[in-house]
């Protein structure tokens, strides 16, 4: 019972009008829709993005460094880490965190951690876009991406899919999916 409570802890309960109750699965912060940081990100992640630079520096990384440091955090520790880096690391050669990681790390450990050092949202699309790469879908990726979604997650992985990649998601899972799986 207390380690179920541990899971459900960082996501919260609500209903939408006519809908069955559903889990928060974005942050707060991702789900607003503005985006810039205007109070700031606090020394911890600051902290997180040294460490990860200086796993990364060099011939090399330390894997265990950059793994301590991004599978330990949230969602919203995560976005703001993948928002945080460009800033203090402009002037460095790979100053997206998810470039970074895809440059680093190889195989499926290298998407892993591309994946976990990107927002929930944008790692979510990158998935789908992995899913629909190719002759054929992989259907039970797009089913665990978007069923149970509320209508506003939906709408937030839509938006970014498009922003991502000039093309509409919609008009993508048409193209994809057929049969009883497209209903």
């Amino acid at each position: 019972q207390q380690q179920q409570n541990l899971i459900l802890k960082p996501y919260s309960y609500h209903r939408e009008a006519g809908s069955k109750m559903t889990i928060d699965l974005y942050p707060e912060i991702v789900r607003q829709q503005d985006l810039s940081p205007d109070v700031g990100f606090g020394t911890e992640i600051d902290e997180d993005c040294k460490t990860i630079y200086d796993a990364t520096k060099g011939f090399g990384a330390n894997k265990q460094r950059v793994i301590d440091t991004l599978a330990t955090k949230d969602a919203t520790e995560r976005w703001k880490l993948c928002k945080r880096y460009p800033e203090v690391y402009a002037d460095s050669k790979k100053s997206n965190l998810a470039e970074l990681m895809k440059s680093e790390f190889s195989g499926d450990f290298g998407r892993a951690m591309t994946m976990l050092a990107m927002p929930l949202d944008e790692a979510e699309c990158y998935m789908l876009k992995k899913a629909t790469d190719g002759i054929g879908c992989n259907v039970p990726v797009i089913y665990s991406i978007l069923c149970g979604r509320t209508n506003t997650e939906i709408n937030l992985v839509k938006k970014n899919y498009f922003k991502l990649y000039s093309k509409d998601l919609g008009q993508l899972m048409a193209s994809e999916l057929h049969g009883d799986v497209e209903k």
